[in-house]
């Protein structure tokens, strides 16, 4: 929360503090989920990122992966294409390349990815950093496939 006064010249009025986080994940083509949540489950660059309350400003890249929001006694899974992910004032907003939730996932597809990333893996050496990257994502697709919709949190 801000201590600069309004740019129009009126009063600040204080804000009650947050009960809970609200979080914004955006693709390209959608926004995948608007609202709140009490925890954020991230895959960062460097490992996993928990967001919470009153977490501190950060600004962080995110790697493919599965990113998880937890509300109450549910937990929401999405598989996510990598992106970026800012925190500021209690507002999680995650901007990814591309957001799959457990339903909309073709499992065979993910599948197929797998395999097929293994055999980039094998066969073409001089882009492992690529054919890693591809497995990652499909892998983590097929994690989120399982899930299912929103499940209890654990």
């Amino acid at each position: 929360m801000s201590d600069v006064p309004p740019a129009d010249g009126r009063e600040a009025t204080p804000q009650a503090p947050r009960a809970e986080l609200r979080v914004v994940l955006v693709s390209p083509d959608r926004v995948a989920y608007d609202g709140p949540a009490q925890a954020v489950i991230a895959p960062g660059a460097q490992g996993m990122i928990t967001i919470l309350l009153h977490h501190a400003p950060m600004l962080t890249m995110l790697e493919p992966g599965e990113l998880s929001l937890r509300h109450g006694d549910l937990t929401h899974y999405f598989a996510i294409g990598g992106g970026h992910l800012e925190v500021v004032d209690d507002l999680v907003t995650v901007l990814v390349d591309s957001v799959e939730r457990p339903e909309e996932i073709d499992v065979a597809e993910a599948e197929a990815a797998c395999e097929q990333a293994r055999t980039m893996l094998a066969r073409y050496r001089s882009r492992p950093a690529e054919a890693a990257l591809a497995l990652r994502r499909a892998q983590s697709r097929l994690r989120v496939s399982k899930r299912g919709q929103a499940g209890p949190s654990a």
